[in-house]
């Protein structure tokens, strides 16, 4: 079967950014030795080690020698991996690991206990404010919460709410529900009130937390007004036991709609010590959501076994995170990324835990808290990278980042451009930048960085330990393996993993479940939904889009990331999203390219000119967009990504459905106007011409 046509040849040499030293990868290094130790194998290099993991002759032998070196404790120890007998089973129905296990997910976050010593760095927007909490502390506030809960009816397979905060409450609520092996729920408050609710009546948690006042942006925010709308519909559609108000706001409180203040709610809780509900590894504890840009969002269940093994695995084996470590992740509540802020607590080390803008009081706000609290470990996005280089700044000629090892960058793609400015202007040498594919599906990556790989400009390192991905020809019948030519196709993982998602919550026959994962390959090839290649030259990886927004003029496929790479390049522009046309009258699909301009910039002829040369010197004339405008906002899911698919949609003519959990949906009424598109450019064309005196 014939291969799909690639845009443009994948380059064989592009340029090397990083070696590791000998200290590189101390955890991987040790991993490996114990391997072979155990299993009288002769693994030489991370090729060797991940072909062991994912061969389904010693996947099995992988998984439990993971489950012991990531020390995770279980009352009833690993036991057998599987409960599925033979080689080969599919991913669907999702297949149970380590069956006979039981463990608690917050025991394991407290194994490393230490008594007296710090373990967060509590800071508030600014990074002015450190507040330090000691192991003591968050303990003894995990008890009192998990009390409370008890006291108020919650209990094995419930579930609490929050709509939260990255903060010390956030992170010891979520603990002591998890204690008590009911389910744990979060949502940023930034989100409106209809996304917070599209949450929040499939779930019915038992109770829910919430904020009076957030402070963002330098402005303190009052969420009363909001927490009463949501909280009115939510009351409504089912008796909810309570809903628990954060301070500062004690007054006026609304009996009707079942709020209680954080002090009262304390006050149901007993003294005693913190109790562990032990339940299999498999057991139900976190709920995550899908960006339902385009209708409800999918209410996604991990398991509290998986997740934390895949994010310990993630983080010891691949961050090379330390014992002695302090990890600042940025994140909101409502990215998969907060997981990450969790189980750090495990490692021994300290962790830093921000609530506010990145930005405020400027960019550095985050690299000085780097350089003041000696992180070693700082956890970041690739649109955070990109705004530094935008801005001109070079962190490393501003504060000390002696320390700090590991940059890792998740969320959206980060480009080579951003990538060579970080070792050529902005970072030390020596720190590791790790780029990430996975996603909240998945709680982990499919491919990653590694500590022991060379890194290339524009490439993510290599698989992830354990996961079987591979890269299949896309709209293909039938699923062919191009992995090794070096042309995009569909990422895709073929071998079970422990954080597969247990199931969508309300999905009572698992066909919601099916059909996002399997419908197009069936029940051995798990799809993700990204759009991929492999340089066989390095075996670094690109990720180009996603599939659904793949561009395709004239039967040529590649992703929107390969534009933006030429586009972030052009000072003037902010941002930019590029997408496909194909209406009803369109015999091919065209490509548009909307510019979000910096103040005081224009989208002149001469730059429009620019702009086609550079894409098509830099790729070529068929990635060239037929159409460029300026548009006043572009749109983002909650997480911060790119809503490629919907505009594509409209001004497709298409109709389109508009989930509540878009964060700026009032931007998708200025692309209506694009479905004309030709009258769109004409008009553009007559503001270019010179005026007749």
């Amino acid at each position: 079967m014939a291969n799909p046509p690639t845009s443009i040849d994948v380059p064989n040499n592009p340029r090397l950014l990083w070696t590791p030293s000998p200290d590189n990868g101390r955890n991987l290094k040790r991993f490996i030795r114990r391997a072979n130790l155990r299993y009288g194998c002769s693994l030489k290099s991370y090729k060797d080690l991940h072909d062991w993991s994912t061969s389904p002759e010693s996947a099995g032998q992988f998984w439990l020698l993971l489950f012991e070196f990531l020390a995770i404790k279980s009352c009833e120890g690993p036991g057998k991996v599987f409960t599925e007998k033979g080689k080969n089973f599919p991913l669907f129905p999702r297949p149970r690991f380590f069956p006979t296990a039981k463990l608690n997910f917050t025991e394991n976050i407290f194994q490393n206990f230490k008594s007296g010593q710090t373990l967060l760095h509590v800071c508030t927007e600014g990074g002015k404010d450190v507040r330090d909490v000691s192991w003591d502390e968050l303990a003894a506030q995990v008890q009192t919460i998990a009390s409370a809960l008890a006291a108020s009816g919650v209990t094995v397979g419930d579930r609490v709410a929050a709509v939260i905060s990255n903060s010390q409450e956030a992170i010891a609520s979520c603990l002591a529900t998890l204690s008590l092996g009911a389910l744990w729920s979060t949502s940023a408050p930034d989100m409106g009130h209809e996304g917070i609710l599209s949450r929040l009546l499939q779930i019915r948690p038992k109770i829910v937390i919430c904020e009076s006042e957030v402070l963002y942006n330098g402005k303190h925010r009052d969420k009363m007004a909001q927490n009463e709308l949501w909280a009115k519909e939510l009351c409504a559609a089912y008796t909810v036991e309570a809903i628990v108000v954060l301070p500062p706001r004690h007054e006026n409180l609304r009996d009707d709609l079942r709020m209680i203040r954080w002090n009262d709610f304390l006050s149901r809780a007993t003294k005693g010590p913190l109790v562990y509900a032990q339940v299999p590894f498999d057991h139900p504890a976190f709920i995550v959501y899908s960006s339902g840009t385009s209708g409800l969002p999918k209410c996604i269940v991990h398991s509290g076994g998986g997740l934390l093994m895949q994010v310990r695995k993630d983080a010891i084996l691949h961050y090379d995170v330390r014992p002695s470590d302090t990890i600042l992740q940025y994140t909101t509540t409502s990215w998969i990324m907060w997981s990450m802020v969790l189980v750090s607590l495990s490692f021994g080390g300290k962790v830093v835990v921000y609530d506010g803008s990145p930005l405020m009081p400027d960019p550095m706000v985050l690299l000085r808290l780097v350089s003041q609290l000696k992180v070693s470990t700082f956890g970041t996005s690739a649109k955070f990278l990109t705004h530094l280089k935008a801005s001109g700044i070079r962190p490393r000629d501003l504060v000390d980042l002696s320390q700090l090892r590991t940059v890792t960058s998740t969320r959206s793609i980060l480009t080579g451009n951003v990538a060579a400015w970080f070792y050529d202007e902005a970072f030390p040498k020596h720190v590791h930048l790790h780029s990430t594919c996975g996603g909240t599906d998945l709680a982990c990556s499919l491919i990653s960085g590694n500590p022991t790989l060379p890194l290339y400009s524009g490439e993510i390192q290599g698989p992830s330990l354990g996961m079987a991905v591979d890269v299949l020809s896309i709209d293909e019948a039938n699923p062919v393996s191009i992995k090794t030519t070096g042309e995009p196709g569909d990422l895709a993982c073929m071998q079970p993993f422990p954080s597969q998602p247990i199931l969508f919550w309300g999905d009572t026959d698992h066909s919601k479940y099916r059909d996002t994962y399997f419908e197009k390959f069936g029940p051995h090839v798990w799809i993700q939904g990204d759009f991929v290649s492999m340089n066989p030259a390095t075996g670094g990886w690109t990720v180009h889009g996603r599939s659904d927004g793949v561009l395709n003029p004239a039967g040529v496929r590649f992703g929107s990331a390969e534009i933006y790479n030429v586009v972030q390049t052009f000072p003037q522009v902010e941002e930019a999203l590029c997408v496909g046309q194909r209406r009803k009258q369109d015999d091919d699909e065209h490509l548009v390219l909307f510019l979000q301009m910096k103040t005081s910039n224009l989208l002149t002829k001469k730059l429009y000119n620019e702009l086609k040369n550079e894409i098509a010197q830099r790729l070529s004339k068929r990635h060239v967009p037929r159409y460029i405008f300026t548009t006043p906002d572009i749109p983002y899911t909650a997480n911060g990504k790119k809503i490629e698919n919907l505009v594509k949609k409209i001004i497709s003519g298409q109709p389109v459905k508009v989930g509540a959990t878009v964060q700026n949906p009032q931007s998708l009424a200025f692309y209506e106007g694009y479905v004309d598109i030709e009258g769109q450019d004409q008009a553009q064309r007559r503001a270019w011409r010179p005026a007749r005196i």
